[in-house]
């Protein structure tokens, strides 16, 4: 079976050789708009987050978290404590986050391979840089659809990590051999602060994180191109013509299901096609995209494949999971249209340029309060630590 997929794959890359060769003009555009994307958007989204989840390791704060919130994270998800960072951050950041730091945890043994496929499963997202900004602002020009996406794509994502809790045997075993206390917490931080080398550790984590975001930038890059490449030659639009009627209960348009056809491959392009589309029906609109979104396309699954390669983790559990994660997505938007969406929305004729509209607001700052919510979120979960500490 491996030799058939080696093979497959190299055939790909033999098409995608002879199309670069036949139409260097359209691959030249294809790369930058995938460069314009990287740069406008997943850098400033992702590297701040990246760099902070590094120190974090490097600090031993995740280990003060596994010991301090395993009563928390236990009864909720049947996850170690030291998962509440990773779905901190990867709530509050974007793909592929989740993945990196669940594979940290993995490496270090405080996670087995079943438990961080359920974790890996429902902690990648779609960033709230994009949901709110390009997608709700940038796009529709609203940020009430920004919001109703955001909640839909989120609660789907959790609802996928509830269930998935009942595949986890009953109780689990700490990895951290200390009791769950403040003592112990802070015993085992004090003790990762001793031999700590600031310039070193700061050093690391920088270099760590560009590399990350210089791979994840080569697949957006390459994925554009291979979209570009299927469009011109027709695939797209059979595709599209073999999803729409699967999408019938949408009411969604043949350009709509064009745009779901180009999320496949990847998401950005299929979000903006789909709210550029002569959809008659906002709600299957935004019904598709946050289908496309919960997907997330298969840049985003080749990222996260190579992320765990060499591991247990089974590709086919996340893709199951991203299947999921559809289904409640779609369920979600409809009902939040319906019931709070429909008598607010006024959506403003909008003339779209890719990447000027698209992308017009401040990356930097959702950023910033998105890794203030993160905080938030541990905040809590310590508040509720202690509080079932004292029962």
């Amino acid at each position: 079976m491996k030799q058939y997929s080696n093979l497959f794959f190299f055939i790909i890359i033999l098409i995608l050789a002879l199309f670069m060769i036949i139409n260097p003009d359209e691959t030249v555009n294809a790369a930058s708009d995938g460069i314009k994307l990287w740069s406008l958007v997943v850098v400033p989204a992702l590297l701040p987050f990246f760099i902070v989840a590094e120190l974090l390791f490097s600090l031993g704060f995740v280990y003060f978290l596994g010991v301090l919130l395993e009563p928390v994270m236990q009864p909720l998800f049947r996850l170690p404590g030291c998962s509440s960072l990773v779905i901190a951050m990867g709530f509050t950041s974007g793909f592929p986050v989740g993945a990196l730091l669940s594979r940290k945890l993995y490496d270090d043994k405080l996670l087995t391979a079943q438990e961080t496929e359920r974790l890996v499963s429902f902690t990648n997202n779609s960033s709230p840089l994009f949901i709110l900004g390009a997608v709700g602002v940038g796009m529709f020009g609203s940020r009430e659809v920004g919001f109703v996406l955001a909640a839909s794509h989120y609660l789907a994502n959790l609802m996928v990590g509830l269930l998935w809790r009942f595949k986890a045997n009953v109780k689990l075993k700490s990895r951290l051999q200390v009791k769950n206390n403040w003592h112990s917490a802070r015993s085992l931080l004090m003790e990762k602060f001793s031999d700590l080398d600031i310039g070193s550790v700061l050093s690391t984590s920088i270099k760590n994180s560009i590399n990350n975001i210089l791979a994840i930038g080569g697949f957006i890059l390459i994925f554009s191109v291979i979209t570009r490449m299927l469009t011109l030659w027709g695939f797209m639009r059979i595709l599209a013509q073999l999803l729409l009627p699967f999408m019938s209960f949408l009411d969604i348009s043949l350009q709509g299901a064009y745009g779901s056809a180009m999320g496949i491959f990847e998401m950005t392009i299929g979000t903006r096609a789909i709210a550029l589309s002569d959809t008659p029906n906002l709600a299957g609109q935004l019904a598709a995209i946050s289908m496309v979104l919960a997907f997330s396309g298969l840049s985003v699954i080749a990222q996260i494949m190579s992320i765990f390669a060499g591991t247990p983790i089974r590709m086919s559990f996340y893709v199951l999971s991203r299947f999921m994660q559809m289904t409640f997505s779609c369920i979600f938007t409809l009902i939040f249209y319906k019931y709070w969406l429909a008598e607010k929305i006024a959506l403003p004729a909008l003339s779209i340029e890719p990447y000027r509209l698209l992308y017009a607001f401040d990356a930097w700052t959702i950023t910033c309060y998105s890794l203030l919510i993160g905080a938030m979120f541990i905040i809590l979960l310590f508040c509720w630590a202690i509080f079932m500490s004292s029962d």
